[in-house]
């Protein structure tokens, strides 16, 4: 469920790559008729079906969109972290919300009306070409998961998806580190497998010395390797 502790003046709204292109006035605007709101790791932001068309922008965490297979299997397709947008397809094309959004780690977001993002899209060229470029993105995203997953083993998998979340460690100079590590059920989601098939591999990456976990996260012990393990080598 939603919280409304956090205020939107809290945030640098500047900083967010798709709203660096608005106006001081457009600025305005969303700062005017945005709602900041907040979501605790497994809460529901957005539901598949929902008529509500609001669009949203991820300040701090980091959620997963995901659908249902018949089976009742849940499969993740793509993810929002800090900087990022969604929501944004039913606002443009006034169909109820085709996929399910669920927050990972603590979230802070602000959400815009259909109207007033519609209004950007309109009047602001350089927005329209950002949000145009990040649905170009998704859907490269969602080609490579899907053959990923298709011609990919699990394991192969696993190591992708800890390489492709992995960012330099700023303490240690050429190490990298995924900070906030999913859960094993949420891992599995993401690459197309199971929750055991995920636990049994990070062990064995373990084992193998290629990954740690700490408090600081998994660390990548030996990224040369990990990739090697990646690509079948």
């Amino acid at each position: 469920m939603a919280k409304l502790e956090v205020k939107i003046d809290d945030f640098d709204l500047s900083k967010l790559p798709l709203l660096s292109c608005l106006s001081e006035q457009e600025m305005a605007v969303f700062r005017e008729q945005g709602d900041a709101c907040s979501f605790d790791p497994g809460d529901t932001i957005l539901k598949r079906g929902e008529l509500d068309k609001s669009v949203y922008f991820m300040i701090h965490g980091c959620a997963h969109v995901l659908n249902y297979s018949s089976s009742g299997r849940a499969v993740t397709y793509a993810a929002a972290a800090k900087g990022e947008m969604f929501g944004e397809m039913a606002a443009i094309d006034g169909l109820p919300r085709s996929a399910w959004v669920c927050a990972i780690s603590y979230c802070e977001l602000i959400k815009i009306r259909e109207e007033t993002f519609m209004g950007f899209v309109k009047d602001n060229s350089a927005f329209a070409i950002s949000v145009l470029r990040k649905l170009s993105s998704n859907l490269r995203e969602l080609d490579k998961r899907l053959i990923n997953i298709l011609s990919l083993g699990a394991e192969q998998r696993v190591c992708m998806e800890i390489i492709s979340m992995a960012e330099p460690d700023p303490s240690v100079p050429g190490r990298y580190r995924v900070l906030e590590m999913p859960t094993h059920s949420n891992f599995a989601n993401l690459i197309g497998s199971s929750r055991e098939t995920v636990s049994r591999i990070l062990g064995r990456l373990k084992t193998d010395r290629l990954i740690t976990f700490s408090n600081r996260g998994l660390e990548i012990s030996d990224r040369k390797k990990l990739e090697n393990r990646a690509f079948g080598q």
